[in-house]
């Protein structure tokens, strides 16, 4: 891009006219000999040109790699500041409106995407959440740097959402072993349990009893764990009671999938303990979220 070129681009970026960035300095008509490369200007005019524009003067006299460094010094704060106040969206946005491919943006879109995806699925829109998870792996095969973390991390999300419904499998993954303690991330203990349990039953689960170790004991994950292997105990009783308390207690704020299996789960409870006016209630409110999940 020559040096016109990118006066005119910055120009007409910032909604600016010829006259405007002209300004006192310099004549419309120069400039615009300037934008077109018809002209050369001087040093005083690129000086004057860049504090304009709020650019750097050898932003504009740089060759091709070195814009791409200054483009990037200039984007790379304002990235890092919304990542570590953890406004994902915002850094999605950021990184997904950079201009070029960069190793280090790269790494952080794919972080940010897979960030936006869970939040996606935590408030139940499970096709939104598959499209920035695929996003994030995606991402992840574009970078140099070890992503193997953050691609078993959107695994396990893409595993639960599978159980909810086969049409949200990932299109990208590959079937592998994601290695038992790969991530210490809860959700990802979690959902591995669960899904191993749903493939293979309970007594064919590797390593269940450290698995589970490494959750918080009153968290919701591990109660529901603990509710599913009443289950599977047939203590009917015990699950109910805990599956009630994880859907009525306020200190559990449970991502709308998980509530889904809750219901699914308190629902069969129900069932086995003659409670047919309690399986008919939460039936139909399990439906009702399944049809808001899947919309």
């Amino acid at each position: 891009m020559t040096i016109g070129e990118k006066i005119k681009k910055l120009r007409t970026d910032k909604l600016m006219s010829q006259s405007e960035l002209a300004g006192s300095e310099i004549t419309r008509n120069m400039l615009s000999q300037i934008e077109h490369g018809s002209a050369n200007p001087s040093l005083s005019t690129v000086t004057y040109i860049a504090s304009r524009l709020n650019v750097s003067p050898s932003f504009l006299l740089a060759s091709e790699e070195d814009e791409k460094l200054f483009l990037k010094n200039a984007a790379i704060n304002d990235i890092k500041k919304a990542y570590v106040s953890k406004n994902f969206e915002l850094c999605y946005e950021m990184c997904k409106n950079f201009l070029f491919e960069d190793d280090e943006i790269t790494l952080i879109f794919a972080e940010c995407s897979l960030r936006v995806g869970i939040e996606e699925f935590c408030k139940g829109d499970l096709h939104a959440a598959a499209e920035y998870l695929e996003e994030a792996i995606a991402h992840c095969n574009e970078s140099i740097y070890c992503t193997e973390t953050l691609i078993a991390e959107a695994k396990s999300y893409f595993d639960y959402m599978e159980l909810v419904s086969p049409m949200l499998a990932s299109n990208s993954l590959e079937d592998s072993d994601k290695g038992i303690f790969l991530l210490k991330n809860s959700f990802w203990v979690y959902s591995g349990i669960i899904c191993d349990a749903d493939t293979n039953g309970w007594s064919q689960i590797e390593y269940l009893n450290e698995r589970i170790a490494s959750l918080e004991p009153q968290s919701s994950y591990s109660l529901h764990i603990s509710a599913r292997m009443a289950m599977n105990d047939e203590r009917y009783t015990d699950a109910h009671e805990i599956l009630h308390s994880l859907l009525y207690r306020e200190d559990y704020d449970l991502p709308e999938p998980m509530m889904y299996f809750v219901l699914c789960d308190i629902e069969i409870c129900c069932k086995e303990l003659d409670d047919f006016k309690g399986a008919y209630e939460y039936s139909a409110s399990k439906i009702a979220l399944l049809q808001k999940l899947l919309a």
